[in-house]
């Protein structure tokens, strides 16, 4: 089973040595990232605590703290794939 097929929270697919993210929870959020961006934003979510991305000046996602682990554990799993090819 590919990485891709056990992702629940986060939506995105892989090109070369980046992942193009297109949402997470249902919110479109949209980036390039690399094994290191994704384990740096991994580390900035609390499991504990609600956060929120900041899309633009006229838009904020709030993530509900119950995906926190989910969503830590998702970044973790795509920086892995990253960082084995």
């Amino acid at each position: 089973m590919s990485v891709i097929d056990q992702l629940e929270v986060i939506d995105g697919y892989f090109e070369d040595n980046i992942f193009y993210m297109r949402g997470i929870a249902g919110y479109a959020i949209e980036g390039r990232y690399k094994a290191a961006g994704l384990r740096s934003m991994a580390r900035l979510i609390d499991e504990n605590e609600p956060f929120s991305f900041i899309i633009d000046k006229e838009m904020m996602v709030h993530v509900p703290v119950e995906l926190n682990k989910r969503i830590i554990q998702e970044l973790n799993m795509i920086a892995d794939e990253l960082e084995a090819e």
